[in-house]
């Protein structure tokens, strides 16, 4: 029997078929950077009067099992603890097709591309219908592209997404259906005038029905899962089962480096007697691979977010503990309230784009991004965000910054507020 020490301790989950009730089976080991998982039961002082001025002794209060859990964001384990909190996705296997647009000049005055049949013409005045204005930079023209593009109406330009790279010269472009059905969208550039853009093919190309799998949380279920999570600590030794564990949020800070992780705040009905044996049996394991935070970005309307110095967002459940009476001082349940969105969003003051949105109280849509490669990455969209005006500050000769801490709502177009989106190599999370 030794120490327990925080290097050897162990996580295990599993999913319950009913809530409360650990499975004996289909544990999963999973990565943690810390916890503080299980149960608490605190002193109430002793109100009783006529014995002295030194207390009687105090009465115990309700048990409760509350908290957070650190865990690494990364490509395969992050999908339990995003089932947990949204419920089960819809998983659809395949690729989209994808392409570019790269750009070596200004376009010229009414140069054009064509975009799946339609034509999108560069001016320099007013744009009208089916124009992009030219910008005083290349940066800006493309930034007007985008926007126009994701914008549109156009029958044949909707079924993509446009996002400006962040090399500032180049549009890709990603088929919003998983399958070869992108492979036949055209993208020409005109060269008379000259447009100055390079199609990457004469179609969007990669679209397949394998190759990955597509997994896509949606916020606002009604109903939300539980899981069971066994901390052990090996070296003594004890292991812990915790049931009825419910997430309450999820949050994420973005910054330009460090370690990506996610705080999980939870809500558990119980925690069973600590024993010397595992529970757990032998738990599955996936290959782990982290995503980090230089591979982050956040964008609106898939145009970068500009100078962006920090941000964080939290996206919650608003469970309901249901503290009924029982004689084991444990709740019946946690159901699932009224979500909330929120976030914050530190920039460099370069322009008043965000000003502009937030004084006319225009929401915009985010997105928060970690991509290694097509098969391999996870984003969070919120539909709509609206955008508090900040006051700014001066408090030196260094740069301005401005914070935008915002709100989220329910998209009417969508139908919900946040879509997450993880793609990689795991065939089901069922």
């Amino acid at each position: 029997m030794g120490r327990a020490r925080g290097a050897n301790a162990l996580m295990a989950l599993a999913f319950e078929p009913t809530y409360g009730v650990p499975p004996a089976a289909n544990f999963f080991q999973m990565p943690f950077a810390s916890d503080d998982l299980g149960e608490e039961q605190g002193l109430i002082a002793s109100d009783l009067l006529g014995a002295g001025r030194d207390p009687l002794p105090p009465s115990l209060d309700v048990i409760k099992n509350e908290g957070s859990i650190g865990v690494p964001v990364d490509l395969r384990y992050f999908g339990q603890w995003l089932k947990l909190h949204f419920g089960a996705p819809t998983t659809t296997p395949g690729l989209p097709a994808t392409g570019f647009y790269t750009a070596s000049a200004q376009p010229t005055n009414n140069s054009k591309i064509t975009v799946n049949g339609s034509d999108v013409t560069f001016v320099n005045g007013a744009p009208a219908a089916a124009q992009v204005k030219i910008g005083a930079s290349l940066l800006d023209t493309l930034t007007n592209l985008v926007l126009f593009l994701n914008a549109s109406a156009d029958a044949n330009i909707t079924p993509a997404t446009y996002a400006l790279d962040v090399s500032g010269n180049k549009i890709t472009i990603q088929h919003d259906t998983i399958g070869t059905a992108g492979n036949a969208f055209t993208i020409t550039a005109g060269s008379s005038p000259a447009s100055n853009m390079t199609a990457s093919g004469a179609t969007l190309a990669g679209g397949a029905a394998t190759g990955a799998y597509n997994h896509v949380f949606a916020s606002g279920a009604l109903t939300l899962p539980s899981v069971a999570i066994e901390v052990g600590n090996p070296d003594v030794p004890s292991y812990a089962m915790n049931y009825g564990v419910r997430s309450d949020k999820i949050a994420i800070n973005l910054q330009r480096s460090g370690l990506l992780n996610a705080t999980i705040s939870y809500v558990a009905k119980g925690e069973a007697a600590r024993t010397g044996a595992t529970a757990a049996g032998t738990p599955a394991t996936y290959a782990f691979t982290r995503l980090s935070q230089f591979m982050g970005q956040v964008s609106r309307a898939g145009v970068p977010l500009g100078d962006l110095v920090s941000g964080n967002f939290t996206v919650a459940n608003g469970l309901d503990k249901v503290e009924i009476i029982t004689g084991d001082s444990r709740i019946a349940d946690a159901d699932p309230g009224a979500c909330t969105y929120t976030g914050q969003a530190v920039c460099r003051f370069k322009d008043t784009v965000l000003r502009d949105l937030a004084t006319n109280g225009t929401p915009i849509d985010l997105s928060y991004g970690w991509k290694i490669a097509l098969a391999k990455s996870l984003q969070f969209v919120f539909h709509e965000v609206y955008l508090p005006r900040p006051k700014m500050s001066r408090s030196g000769p260094g740069g301005i910054q401005e914070t935008y801490d915002w709100q989220g709502a329910k998209n009417a177009v969508v139908g919900r507020a946040c879509t997450v989106t993880l793609v990689n190599d795991v065939a089901s999370y069922g």
